[in-house]
């Protein structure tokens, strides 16, 4: 089979989303056999830089410049033409969207939550604005829609997205990348490289509304007022909404404990996960939630919220919270950080967790959903 896959970025600071579309295509060539994977992308770099050539492997400039104007004509009036041109089987859309006109190939869709629908409130109002108006049509052009969770398939039920005849649950992968120790040295210089202090508690994410960041804060002021001398690492890039997190970081009893990293490479993050002490997930909703699982496979204790998919994929894996009860989420930290045994179980827990997550079922599965679609 000739499967096309559409894949955008918007930038260099690549999150959820970007790497699962990157892992999965590596994935595919390493896992599933005798398909060709065509790739249309506006940033032909950075696909080769995550997935690497590969005999079964083309990659395609997408012809429109950086832009959401751009990549919305692209992606509705252009990508079918192209999708004819390559004589696909199918074409594989992993970020939520379909094209609105027909390619006279199967279009598979990836859903991996409907937030913007649910809660705009948490989204850029053009995100918002868009994905409420072409979701809905754009699903229905799809011959199968993958949702990365039973969370995010319900939501999709709820919302009457799709049909039930149409809709598969297929679970990501854990990067390999996290399995492994990073040795001393790595560890000294990612250090150094991001000013990580000796002790710290951990977050990694996009700073935006939904990983309600405010209650993380709030639950890590009373940790810091009980006595606890760990600071707290935000890992991520800024997003929309975020003035309020910064603004409360600086006040004036964390000013001096609350550290924003910034986006850390790929590569530097094993390091920056094994020398925490504790994982910390305050999020109001996600539709998989890999830094957690990340955390988990680092061998790191993760405390968590569980709404969304986040009970599903942690399980008792994780020492669960309600993420807006501030008083709740300091307690959960204090014992944590207090009880070696505890914190053991846990690490211990987390570990086993993450191995039933791997991107070798993910492509075996969504293999057959190809096979499937191709009859």
């Amino acid at each position: 089979m000739r499967i096309g896959f559409n894949l955008h970025f918007s930038d260099d600071f690549l999150s959820g989303v970007e790497y699962y579309s990157l892992s999965l295509i590596r994935a595919l060539l390493d896992y599933v056999d005798g398909n060709q994977y065509v790739v249309f992308t506006n940033r032909p770099d950075l696909v080769m830089r995550y997935v690497g050539a590969a005999d079964a492997l083309t990659v395609i400039q997408a012809p429109y410049p950086r832009g959401r104007p751009f990549r919305i004509f692209w992606e509705h009036a252009l990508l079918p033409s192209f999708a004819r041109a390559e004589s696909l089987d199918l074409l594989h859309c992993p970020c939520y969207i379909c094209p609105l006109r027909t390619a006279g190939v199967p279009y598979a869709v990836t859903v991996h939550d409907t937030i913007a629908i649910d809660h705009p409130q948490w989204c850029k109002r053009s995100n918002a604005a868009y994905y409420n108006l072409v979701m809905r049509s754009a699903l229905k052009r799809a011959s199968v829609v993958v949702a990365v969770s039973r969370a995010s398939a319900e939501a999709l039920r709820r919302n009457c997205l799709v049909d039930e005849a149409r809709l598969r649950v297929i679970y990501s992968g854990v990067d390999p990348l996290f399995a492994g120790r990073a040795s001393p040295s790595q560890m000294r210089a990612v250090r150094a490289r991001y000013s990580l202090p000796e002790q710290y508690i951990l977050y990694v994410g996009n700073i935006e509304p939904k990983k309600n960041l405010v209650g993380l804060l709030g639950a890590y002021r009373l940790l810091a007022r009980a006595g606890f001398p760990h600071g707290l690492v935000l890992v991520g890039h800024r997003h929309w909404k975020s003035g309020r997190v910064f603004r409360e970081a600086r006040r004036r009893d964390l000013a001096h404990k609350v550290l924003f990293a910034g986006y850390v490479a790929r590569e530097d993050l094993p390091a920056v996960y094994q020398m925490a002490a504790l994982y910390v997930c305050t999020s109001l909703y996600e539709g998989f939630g890999f830094p957690p699982l990340e955390a988990m496979a680092s061998g790191l204790p993760v405390v968590s919220s569980r709404r969304g998919a986040l009970g599903e994929t942690l399980g008792d894996s994780a020492y669960g919270v309600e993420p807006t009860d501030p008083r709740a989420v300091a307690d959960a930290m204090a014992l944590m950080l207090s009880d070696d045994g505890l914190r053991l179980e846990y690490r211990r827990r987390g570990v086993e967790r993450s191995r039933n997550f791997t991107w070798s079922r993910t492509a075996v599965e969504l293999g057959a959903v190809y096979r499937e679609l191709a009859s």
